[in-house]
């Protein structure tokens, strides 16, 4: 009966130390983020007029956008920004990323409220993505300058900044004589492409 109960209790003291050890383990592991989602307002695009006249007014300029971002998510750079009419409002729309998620924040430029936010962890190398550097970049309002003078008389509707083959470009919608135009413009040297 000794012979049974010792390797028995060994097994079982094994066993114990294995269990308490794991449990050991996993509570001194760094927490990962949670993949989460969080939208207020649904900002789904509806029939828009783009008479000039009738456009809604954009009262938040990109860098108020940008600390709004960068209040959420210190640690993140920028990847693209747009500014779009969604439901009769215009909308910025930045998404960026850290060293673990990508963010992506919607903010109303006509009250400047957030009416959107994600997260999600990244499932790549975030080493790869392409950051927008913001200090050498022209501003929207800028790009907007030089599409109004191209195109005289045409009414911008939608502005986008992103990373385009290693270049930053603005490519920015207008309406010029009742056709859809697009402009992309190079945001470090102002060329137009």
């Amino acid at each position: 009966m000794k012979k049974i109960i010792k390797p028995v209790l060994i097994g079982v003291t094994g066993i114990l130390i294995g269990v308490f050890s794991t449990i050991f383990w996993i509570k001194h592991q760094p927490q990962k983020p949670i993949n989460f989602s969080i939208t207020s307002k649904n900002v789904l695009p509806k029939n828009v007029n783009y008479s000039s006249s009738k456009l809604p007014q954009i009262r938040m300029n990109q860098a108020s956008a940008i600390q709004k971002f960068k209040s959420l998510y210190s640690n993140a750079v920028v990847k693209s920004i747009s500014l779009a009419l969604k439901n009769d409002i215009y909308v910025y729309t930045i998404v960026g990323f850290d060293s673990v998620k990508d963010c992506t924040i919607q903010l109303d430029a006509t009250n400047n409220k957030i009416i959107g936010q994600s997260t999600q962890l990244l499932d790549y190398d975030y080493t790869k993505e392409e950051a927008l550097n913001l200090k050498k970049t022209i501003s929207r309002q800028e790009a907007n300058e030089i599409a109004i003078k191209e195109l005289r008389g045409a009414t911008p509707i939608l502005w986008e900044l992103s990373d385009e083959n290693g270049k930053a470009i603005w490519k920015i919608n207008l309406i010029y004589q009742n056709q859809k135009r697009q402009l992309k413009i190079d945001a470090l040297n102002k060329n137009i492409i």
